[in-house]
């Protein structure tokens, strides 16, 4: 098992290109808090417009954040911050070096991601795609995620399906509640546990973007004019004559 997660970060660092690791986490033991802002800060340095950070979750193992296009609605990618102590921050994992460092998240992610995985960053085969046709559907992938759950975690259920390139991402709910997450390949049907997170543990609340002081004034600008129109003279005179 450790040498086939030794084998993944090889491939990570090779081959994410722009997604390479970037951001370092504080020294200290990283919160939530910490770590919204790290993969806001991880965003700044990508220099793409159209992404936004769309989701921050804490498991017992580490910090997940998932990016979306802002002009497809498509997801785009996944990254973790991985906690001190973790399995995967151990032994072939470089002795804790990799723990508070925002790096892509392992698994569909790399493999299955058809714009901003491991093809695209190696072979750059990717990078220019003008679509996502996947041949399975959404709903399609919700029945097979919940196939595969009805096996393997019982009681457990299928939720929310985020469409990425190549694949699926679903919630996986459990009384209701945030149990953990899989993939489902958009060609194959093949499902993927996220069985690297550990325990959830809560969602973090993102801090709503700062809106450009010319767009408050606009906004501004237009309540008053109508306010003031109404005030206007003319204005109640043709208000009279309508009634």
């Amino acid at each position: 098992m450790k040498r086939l997660i030794s084998i993944m970060f090889m491939l990570m660092v090779l081959s994410f290109g722009n997604l390479l690791i970037v951001a370092f986490a504080q020294t200290q033991t990283v919160t939530i808090d910490n770590a919204v802002q790290v993969f806001q800060d991880y965003l700044v340095r990508l220099r793409n417009p159209d992404l936004i950070l769309h989701e921050v979750e804490e498991y017992q193992n580490n910090f997940y954040a998932s990016y979306v296009e802002k002009s497809t609605g498509i997801f785009a990618f996944q990254m973790l911050i991985w906690k001190a102590g973790s399995f995967w921050t151990g032994g072939m994992m470089g002795g804790g070096m990799m723990s508070g460092v925002v790096m892509p998240e392992p698994g569909p992610n790399m493999m299955w991601n058809t714009k901003y995985g491991v093809m695209g960053g190696m072979m750059d085969i990717y990078r220019q795609v003008s679509g996502n046709n996947m041949t399975v559907t959404a709903a399609e992938a919700k029945t097979d995620a919940q196939q595969y759950l009805d096996k393997t975690f019982s009681g457990t259920s299928a939720g929310d399906v985020d469409t990425y390139y190549g694949y699926y991402n679903i919630d996986v709910l459990s009384g209701g509640k945030t149990f953990g997450m899989l993939s489902v390949n958009g060609y194959s049907g093949q499902v993927w546990y996220h069985s690297w997170h550990g325990t959830y543990i809560q969602t973090a609340t993102l801090p709503v973007p700062d809106v450009p002081l010319t767009i408050i004034t606009l906004i501004l600008a237009l309540v008053i004019t109508g306010f003031m129109t109404g005030l206007s003279p003319d204005h109640r005179k043709d208000r009279r004559r309508s009634h």
